[in-house]
């Protein structure tokens, strides 16, 4: 008995959907860090340097993409070694 062609692309892609579904799902599904709001953003000249103000604190970060100013962010990333500045890794916009 032969299998038809129809079904066996039918099947493939649904396992790309699937795929791609599971990836998009696991990065949103990282906690973050921080979470806060987004003031005095400034181009610098390789990304974006702004302020975030999180319940307990305002820090300095940098991002390679450009937030929206007072928007409510989760970042997830580390410090420099001096601690003066927070290096974005992943930057998500929450629903506030």
């Amino acid at each position: 008995m032969s299998v038809g062609k129809y079904p066996i692309a039918a099947f493939a892609v649904f396992l790309v959907a699937l795929t791609i579904v599971m990836f998009a799902d696991a990065e949103s599904s990282v906690d973050p860090d921080y979470t806060g709001v987004v003031s005095d953003i400034s181009e610098s000249t390789n990304g974006y340097i702004f302020y975030i103000t999180t319940y307990q604190e305002k820090m300095r970060c940098y991002s390679s993409q450009c937030p929206v100013d007072h928007g409510y962010y989760g970042i997830t990333g580390s410090f420099s070694s001096d601690g003066s500045i927070f290096f974005v890794k992943t930057m998500r916009l929450l629903e506030g």
